[in-house]
């Protein structure tokens, strides 16, 4: 196993039905908490006949230590080969288990390889949690 990486983070609007908005590994992502991420991975794989669980998960990372707080995670069968075959797939983390706040950190893995596999982007990820209002004045006064 080789290579894993984290090729496109997606907001799935799931509260209105909306397709998602994908941002490229590194950029900054605003959902609102209970929202879905879906964590796109690709790698490449040679080895026997195998299934694999995709570990996806959003969290604060603290002096190199990962703490996560929502996590997705897929099964995945990749062939046997005695050349190396690309993959893609991706997990959806609920996030409503994260606090609002800014600059969560995301990581990426094959479970089972987790040496091999674990990637690693912080402060991607802003979650809003709570309706937000700007510039409410009184616009004007009379009697009626």
């Amino acid at each position: 196993m080789e290579g894993l990486k984290v090729v496109s983070v997606e907001e799935l609007l799931s509260r209105a039905g909306i397709a998602g908005v994908a941002v490229a590994p590194g950029q900054k992502l605003t959902v609102f908490r209970g929202d879905k991420v879906r964590m796109h991975c690709g790698w490449n794989y040679r080895g026997p006949a195998i299934s694999v669980t995709l570990y996806c998960a959003i969290g604060k990372r603290t002096l190199g230590v990962f703490d996560e707080i929502a996590v997705g995670q897929k099964t995945v069968s990749l062939a046997q080969s005695t050349d190396f075959l690309a993959y893609t797939n991706y997990a959806d983390i609920d996030t409503s288990p994260i606090a609002p706040g800014v600059d969560y950190d995301i990581e990426a893995k094959i479970a089972e390889y987790m040496s091999q596999t674990l990637v690693k982007i912080d402060n991607v990820i802003d979650v809003t949690g709570a309706a937000e209002f700007q510039g409410f004045a009184i616009t004007g006064y009379e009697k009626v």
